[in-house]
């Protein structure tokens, strides 16, 4: 008995964990590799000893045989002082990139937790959609059954059996396709949730945030200035082929200082140490071409820059107005599910009709129509405003958020 209930209470655990939310599957983004990386990258970088350049570019010493005699070897000790400018601009140069990574960072998580918003509302949709199928196709074995029942009677028509046949067909079929896109999108949860295989996903549609919450979020993040994203990594990416565009100005050889120590001096009775310098003076620029490759890398980051600025600005307010639209269409739909009160109708009907019961099922189906067309309106309700969250450049926004949910409750990071 004790052993029955402890495998009871393990299977009640193992199914707990099988059950995923929505914030925890949103969660789940920070556990990606490449977003570790990122962090690794920049916390490398942080150590500023591994990029600074020493003061010296290269110590060497140096010997020579006078005439091939053991007796008169002389030894000289080279240094080659690094350019100062160059190393100034070195260190410029690792720290552009080090926020170059920051930003990349928080523009890979926008696209880690985009995708996972477009599977949410996927299978939020298709779970809508199968039930409303579902329905659909019993209500056309409801009137089948009807005209089976008639079949004796002046009521049967032979014509329209055959058509609800075939009609019946297609609706399995839609049941069918509707059960394949569930499944794509289970295995599309699967993969994004650390690649686990959960055995049951429940986001019914009831736990995404109102259209009239939605609304608001859309008005009240539109009035904001456009945040740091997109345009502020190309904007970086600009500053980050300046700087190397300066360094490759800079890397010259300063010059060098040299010692030099020969013994036979000293029989001549004179001093055996010398020094001699040189000073490189950049009459001709040995880095050209690699400076006109910088500067072209700079002028397309300028242009990449410009284009995803005109996007964001251009993105928001498209799908704002197409948002707008969308909700206005659904309210509309939505006025017309509910003015076609089946029970209602159905006395009037069932008058009109001599009371034919086919009518009143026929009314459903219309009804289903109706409704899985409000449905279709709401997913793209909810796929404009996840596009408007990305160019509104909110998604990545710390502390990262659930916008799916009326309260945008924070996603805590692990």
């Amino acid at each position: 008995m004790m052993r029955l209930l402890w495998m009871i209470c393990v299977l009640f655990s193992l199914s707990a964990r099988a059950q995923v939310t929505v914030g925890e599957f949103l969660n789940s983004v920070f556990e990606e590799p490449i977003l570790k990386s990122f962090e690794a990258q920049a916390e490398y970088l942080n150590n500023k000893s591994v990029y600074r350049l020493a003061p010296i570019q290269k110590l060497e010493f140096r010997t020579e045989s006078n005439q091939l005699d053991r007796t008169r070897q002389d030894y000289g000790l080279r240094i080659n002082p690094a350019n100062p400018f160059e190393v100034k601009r070195t260190t410029q140069y690792f720290k552009t990139y080090q926020e170059l990574l920051y930003l990349d960072r928080d523009r890979t998580l926008k696209e880690l937790l985009y995708a996972r918003y477009l599977v949410i509302i996927g299978w939020v949709y298709y779970q809508e959609i199968l039930e409303l199928k579902e329905e659909d196709k019993k209500t056309t074995e409801k009137l089948l059954a009807i005209l089976e029942g008639q079949r004796f009677s002046g009521l049967f028509d032979a014509e329209d059996y055959m058509e609800l046949k075939m009609e019946q067909v297609d609706k399995i079929i839609e049941v069918e396709e509707t059960l394949f896109e569930i499944d794509n999108q289970k295995r599309s949860v699967d993969a994004l949730y650390n690649g686990a295989r959960l055995k049951s996903v429940s986001w019914p549609v009831s736990t995404l945030i109102s259209l009239e919450r939605l609304e608001v979020v859309v008005d009240s993040l539109f009035n904001l200035s456009a945040r740091a994203g997109e345009a502020a990594y190309r904007e970086k990416q600009i500053d980050l082929a300046k700087r190397e565009w300066q360094l490759e100005k800079s890397n010259i050889n300063m010059g060098f200082l040299q010692t030099e120590y020969q013994e036979r001096r000293i029989a001549q009775n004179r001093r055996p140490w010398s020094i001699s310098m040189g000073i490189t003076i950049p009459v001709f620029n040995p880095n050209k071409g690699d400076m006109t490759k910088r500067k072209l890398e700079m002028l397309e980051a300028e242009g990449e820059f410009n284009a995803a600025k005109n996007d964001q600005l251009a993105g928001r307010e498209i799908n704002r107005e197409k948002i707008k639209s969308l909700i206005k269409r659904y309210r509309d739909v939505q006025t017309m599910v509910q003015s076609l009160n089946v029970g209602a109708v159905a006395a009037t009907l069932q008058q009109i009709k001599d009371t034919n019961p086919i009518a009143v099922v026929r009314m459903q189906n219309n009804l289903i129509k109706l409704k899985v067309m409000a449905a279709r309106l709401r997913q793209e309700i909810y796929l404009g405003y996840l596009d408007f969250l990305s160019y509104a450049e909110v998604l990545q926004q710390q502390p990262v958020k659930n916008f799916l949910v009326n309260d945008l409750q924070i996603i805590a990071k692990p």
